[in-house]
């Protein structure tokens, strides 16, 4: 009797672990800075130009379930742009919706421009329901602004937004506390969110109240205690040790201050990561010490 028992409740407990499996949702977010594929003089000192192939295959390995990515530029002509490729290629691998947002409307290098716009992409395996973006309010204007979508998942709503921010606390401070943050918050309402990408900012989850001049500019957390104090959780930093993979730093050739700019955050009830990790070295091979891809696994209750 006893042991029939101990076996009843035993399968309770499996019962009850398959009810908690079940009820979830796992979410698997990728960010990545993908170098300017318009960046023409760089580029074409390598042999076959932009590598669309290899950063297919970086981006699609671990199986991410949305990708956001930073530098998607339009080249000239537009039947030679990477953008197009890329697009079609991971059409191919599941990734069956997307948003793309062009800032200051530029399409390639520009004259007296240097740089190409910088847009900022979001390939996602959910049916994207709505997209938003915004570079300006009446305050400030962003370099190159914020794009989001919303999905749902488990018929609940998500938002995953995407940004790339200016270089130096003196616009970066300004582009999230008077146009990024606004603008989520005005959106997303209590809903969850994600919001990702390459900050440029130091995480002020590691180095509170602090900035540093590095080269010509001036770095501080500042940038990123807006989002604390906006309720944002930063993934890595509230994760355990045994949840995270090596150090988290995105960005190898940098200043330690800020060799983690590629973060991911996130708030709302019934959303938490379980896993984190930063990404190998895609251009190791032409020696480029630039940005690696972040990636963070949720569970969405």
């Amino acid at each position: 009797m006893k042991q029939l028992i101990s076996r009843f409740i035993l399968l309770l407990f499996v019962l009850l672990g398959m009810g908690r499996a079940i009820g979830q949702e796992n979410l698997r977010v990728l960010t990545f800075n993908i170098w300017d594929p318009a960046d023409i003089p760089f580029w074409e000192k390598h042999a076959n130009g932009y590598p669309v192939d290899q950063l297919i295959h970086y981006l699609t390995e671990d199986n991410a379930d949305i990708l956001l990515l930073q530098e998607v530029s339009l080249e000239k002509p537009p039947h030679q742009q990477s953008y197009q490729s890329i697009k079609k290629q991971l059409s191919s691998k599941g990734y069956l919706y997307s948003a793309f947002y062009k800032p200051n409307g530029t399409t390639g290098y520009a004259p007296n421009s240097d740089n190409s716009g910088y847009p900022l992409a979001v390939f996602s395996r959910f049916p994207i329901e709505e997209t938003f973006a915004t570079q300006v309010t009446k305050e400030k204007k962003m370099s190159k602004g914020v794009l989001g979508i919303k999905i749902r998942v488990k018929a609940k709503s998500l938002y995953i937004f995407n940004t790339h921010l200016s270089i130096g606390n003196d616009s970066t401070d300004d582009e999230i506390s008077k146009v990024a943050l606004p603008f989520i918050n005005k959106v997303t309402g209590d809903d969850m969110v994600i919001f990702a990408g390459d900050f440029n900012s130091p995480p002020a989850s590691e180095y509170p109240n602090s900035s540093k001049r590095i080269g010509g500019y001036t770095y501080s957390s500042q940038t990123t205690q807006f989002l604390l104090d906006a309720h944002f959780n930063d993934a890595w930093a509230i994760l355990p040790k045994g949840n995270k993979k090596g150090n988290g730093i995105s960005c190898p050739g940098q200043d330690d201050y800020i060799k983690r700019v590629d973060q991911i955050y996130f708030r709302g009830k019934g959303l938490k990561p379980t896993l984190a990790f930063a990404k190998h070295n895609l251009w190791d091979t032409i020696n480029l010490v630039d940005h690696n891809g972040v990636v963070v696994n949720f569970v969405l209750d």
